[in-house]
């Protein structure tokens, strides 16, 4: 009992040191509980058949989450231990044991943690109706805003928060079982060793570090027009080399700066610039590697939320470009068209046709592309609402919905502009290249591009691939997908081979249905968006914590620093305006690479991916939600350590006179 009302006594008297403790447990706990209620929420997952991809993602992230808050929890109480090392050392010598001193610390923290659990899950309970509304909105659902509570996700919660904060609590027992009483008196008196390298050195790093950045975005260009696995290899080499650079670059950009400013005796000496000079000295020495490891933290949090914004935003604007037609069937055998009336008309039964085309994707002799007939090609325009094309008997034209394939195309009809088939010689159109969305994968192409032919020219070509496509009424609905494939792959259905043709060893078969398509196509949206989301904030949290952390570990220093300067005649107004410029330094530091080289990601997708994606302006909306949702993260701990650090240094520092 008296060991209780200590710790809570202790509590109320520290309050100030746990403030942004406090904040980053209930802002993780609120989190991680809204994220994992959207999960697990019935209405969510009955919206479609994979939804449960998104419960995967979520829980999968929050072990990662758990595992990443451990270390800042970890590190957040050894800042705690560091500002209450002679109140612990007093308590030694009054007697209390050590394995008390440690329960005394372990219970304030669990009272912390539990409190910070409660609110953050009340806070997550309101915050995941908002994130439920958000999902139906996505999937056009009525929707209305409720409070979710979900026991499941709640327990999940619980499990994580434990397992983060146990972590944490067996590193502070352990710090305080091994420290002895003049190690907590005088630890932070011991003599900082100061020192850093020569300037060419500095200006040697700096300049590889910009090299391999830039190596990087040469490696990210490059990959984007490999289409094989070999992809994977440049995408990890390129972010290596980037988030290398952009740490090598936190590390030795401070002190290159500072050591230049050091060198210009006329501004060194202007004002209280010796003081400030010597307060950003000290935090590049001591926190130099921490704002680095902070800078690739954020360049990877606004990297994962802008993509993960803009690749499901995207995916959802382009979805008529991915599913056009109704519903399609594309069988890989040469078939004759009437095989594929018996499946439209068992489609009929089910739902009206109110239009259909049966037709071929034909071979063409020595070339990989394939081919289309003119009058097949206007049906498919004509089903999609496009305006028929025409052109004369000797002419060709390329349909390319594939933005990565365009150039390709484009130079290859500068260098071959006549192709010659079956003794017909033909010219390109008068527009070569058309680019409406006809789903070219598998619809209309197989490989993102068809040769459009005249009927004559085509028909005497071989016919080795059959498609149907279908507009139907009110356009379908999801089920008819599995329905579809059930009759194809049932004895009912017997299609024909055409005179002369062989059925390959393997024959593909694929189904599209437009009302499918969409509903799980927005799974795909809402889980990119949600786990990018998710990942991109904690992580952003959890940086600025780290930073926060590492500021207000200082503050005893600081404040014998700054009652100096007071006993000097330095004004309370020119002591705050001090700790602004520092602290806005120290918090700028981290910030400047990672908000550069999210502007270049920005830039980089509008110009390669713009085009492509059919909603005009999406990319540069979703960049500025990205950099707006950081800021306000960001300015919100900025904010709060300079209130602490100015309340404290400020107040005490007086009272050191």
């Amino acid at each position: 009992m008296m060991y209780s009302k200590l710790a809570f006594r202790n509590i109320r008297r520290s309050l100030r040191d746990y403030i942004i403790y406090f904040v980053t447990l209930t802002l993780t706990a609120a989190l991680m509980y809204s994220f994992l209620a959207l999960g697990f929420s019935p209405d969510i997952l009955a919206m479609t058949e994979n939804m449960s991809m998104l419960t995967t993602g979520i829980l999968m992230l929050s072990v990662l989450v758990a595992l990443l808050s451990s270390f800042v929890v970890g590190y957040a109480i050894r800042f705690m231990l560091g500002q209450r090392k002679k109140e612990f050392a007093a308590y030694e010598l009054m007697g209390m044991e050590v394995k008390s001193v440690r329960n005394l610390f372990l219970a304030e923290n669990s009272i912390i943690g539990g409190a910070a659990f409660l609110l953050g899950s009340l806070l997550g309970t309101a915050l995941s109706g908002l994130l439920n509304q958000v999902v139906q909105n996505i999937f056009e659902v009525p929707h209305r805003y409720q409070v979710l509570f979900s026991l499941r996700a709640l327990g999940m919660t619980l499990f994580f928060f434990v397992l983060m904060y146990g972590f944490g609590m067996l590193r502070a027992a352990k710090v305080i079982r091994c420290r002895k009483v003049i190690e907590l008196l005088y630890d932070n008196q011991k003599n900082e060793g100061v020192g850093y390298q020569p300037l060419y050195r500095s200006v040697l790093t700096g300049l590889l570090s910009l090299a391999a950045m830039v190596a990087g975005v040469i490696l990210l260009k490059k990959a984007l027009h490999i289409q094989t696995n070999e992809a994977m290899l440049y995408w990890g080499g390129a972010c290596l080399l980037i988030l290398a650079g952009v740490y090598e670059l936190h590390r030795k950009v401070p002190v290159l700066l500072y050591q230049l400013v050091k060198r210009n005796p006329h501004r060194k000496y202007r004002g209280e610039n010796l003081f400030f000079l010597g307060q950003i000295g000290r935090r590049i020495q001591s926190s130099g590697r921490t704002m680095a490891v902070v800078a690739i933290l954020l360049t990877i949090s606004l990297a994962a939320m802008f993509v993960g914004l803009t690749m499901g935003a995207g995916y959802k604007a382009n979805m008529e470009a991915y599913y056009p037609y109704d519903a399609g069937v594309a069988i890989d055998a040469p078939l004759t068209k009437d095989s594929m009336d018996s499946v439209r008309s068992f489609v009929e039964k089910r739902c009206e046709v109110e239009d259909s085309v049966t037709y071929y994707l034909y071979a063409v002799p020595n070339e990989t592309i394939e081919a289309l007939s003119l009058s097949d090609y206007n049906h498919l325009r004509e089903i999609l609402g496009l305006s028929p094309v025409s052109m004369n008997n000797n002419e060709f034209l390329v349909h390319c919905d594939t933005w990565n394939y365009m150039d390709g195309i484009r130079q290859g009809l500068e260098q071959k502009p006549e192709i010659t088939l079956n003794g017909w010689t033909l010219t390109p159109a008068e527009t070569p290249i058309l680019t409406e969305p006809m789903e070219q994968y598998q619809m209309a192409g197989t490989k993102g591009y068809v040769l459009v032919l005249p009927d004559e020219v085509a028909s005497q070509l071989s016919g080795e691939k059959i498609r149907l496509a279908m507009k139907l009424k009110d356009n379908g609905y999801p089920e008819l997908k599995s329905e579809l494939k059930q009759f194809l792959n049932s004895g009912k259905w017997q299609p024909d081979i055409q005179p002369g043709q062989e059925l390959p060893e393997r024959v593909t078969i694929g189904v599209t249905v437009k009302a499918w398509g969409v509903a799980n196509s927005l799974t795909g949206f809402t889980t990119i968006s949600f786990c990018g989301l998710y990942l991109s904030i904690i992580f952003i949290i959890l940086s600025c914590a780290v930073l926060a952390f590492e500021q207000l570990s200082a503050i005893d220093q600081n404040r014998k620093n700054y009652a100096v300067i007071d006993r000097l005649g330095v004004s309370g107004h020119r002591q705050a305006s001090l700790i602004r410029k520092e602290l806005s330094t120290v918090f700028l530091i981290p910030l400047f690479f990672p908000i550069v080289l999210t502007v270049l990601l920005i830039v980089g997708t509008q110009l390669f991916f713009g085009e492509a994606i059919l909603q005009e302006g999406l990319v540069l909306f979703y960049g500025l939600v990205t950099i707006l949702l950081f800021c306000a993260i960001y300015l919100t701990y900025f904010g709060a350590t300079i209130f602490l650090f100015k309340r404290v240094v400020l107040q005490l520092g007086k009272g050191l006179q």
